[in-house]
């Protein structure tokens, strides 16, 4: 069964590649956030056989370089170590084809919001995951160079996406928490399937909760009817025991009988139960007053004060 994570992927994988420029950037997140990124070898590396292809597809558009993926293990690579390809690919980019590459974002190619876009879908289908919205809010991009953390950082604020940061065993992390602004990444990246599947996730918690919480509520306030209706009927029923009803005046024995009768009944329920209807107050004022004869009856000769 696939994780949440490789369903986001695999819909952003079946979207269109958009314009040249927008092609020019996911493909440009693709290399930041992939395997290796160097004058030597240009690597891009995983599990999902969609996202190789569609690297391989950008390549070919965006670079002309034509790059076939090979399967190791369960992961599938694409791998270019010709110099006239990998000079190609830097060109595009904007970086001189040196000794080394300088992982700092290159604005100029993210300039555009929609481009900054198809940046952060190529940086997220590379270096991404999202864990699934039943269990927890978190989604996160990695990478292991911090400088480049702090530049896509910037560009996220720009967005107002405002990611948080942390250093973890060497790996940088670019994450959210809150399900509103994973809704917002995903959304602006073109996940919008899986934006609303955090969405409606999001919202069944909250009926989940709303509904426990008034399960609660009201279960709490039954053992305390519950509690309450049993200390009155004790003290009743051992007042009964020792003068029978005509220890309670007349005109509360019609509320000594209900009582009795009904010991699920809260006050108010009780109090719809006369003929005519009484007053809650009223009625928590008859039942103060049976309990007090019902101590007075049953009280041991001798005590008191």
């Amino acid at each position: 069964m696939l994780s949440f994570s490789a369903k986001t992927k695999n819909e952003l994988c079946r979207a269109g590649t958009g314009r040249a420029c927008c092609r020019t950037a996911e493909l440009y997140g693709m290399l930041l956030f992939g395997g290796a990124f160097s004058n030597r070898e240009i690597r891009l590396v995983s599990e999902q056989a969609a996202i190789v292809r569609r690297a391989a597809l950008l390549l070919d558009k965006v670079c002309g370089v034509p790059a076939q993926p090979v399967t190791a293990g369960r992961r599938r690579v694409l791998r270019l170590t010709a110099p006239d390809e990998i000079a190609a690919v830097m060109e595009r980019m904007g970086y001189d084809f040196r000794s080394y590459v300088t992982y700092h974002l290159n604005r100029n190619v993210v300039e555009n919001d929609c481009c900054a876009a198809a940046f952060l879908r190529g940086a997220f289908l590379m270096a991404g995951s999202a864990a699934s919205p039943e269990k927890k809010s978190h989604l996160e991009i990695q990478t292991g160079h911090a400088v480049l953390a702090r530049e896509v950082m910037s560009l996220l604020l720009d967005l107002g996406l405002a990611p948080k940061i942390a250093e973890r065993r060497a790996t940088w992390l670019l994450y959210w928490k809150q399900s509103a602004k994973i809704e917002d990444f995903l959304t602006l990246i073109g996940a919008r399937h899986a934006a609303l599947a955090i969405m409606e996730a999001k919202v069944e918690k909250q009926l989940r909760g709303e509904i426990n919480r008034k399960v609660n509520c009201e279960t709490a306030n039954l053992i305390k009817v519950t509690s309450t209706s049993t200390k009155q009927i004790a003290a009743i029923e051992r007042a009964l025991a020792v003068g029978g009803l005509e220890v309670f005046p007349e005109n509360l024995r019609q509320t000594v009988d209900l009582r009795v009768a009904n010991p699920a009944a809260s006050l108010s329920e009780l109090a719809a139960m006369f003929d005519p209807p009484i007053s809650k107050p009223g009625l928590s004022h008859r039942l103060g007053r049976i309990m007090e004869i019902a101590a007075r009856v049953t009280q041991p000769e001798g005590g008191g004060t």
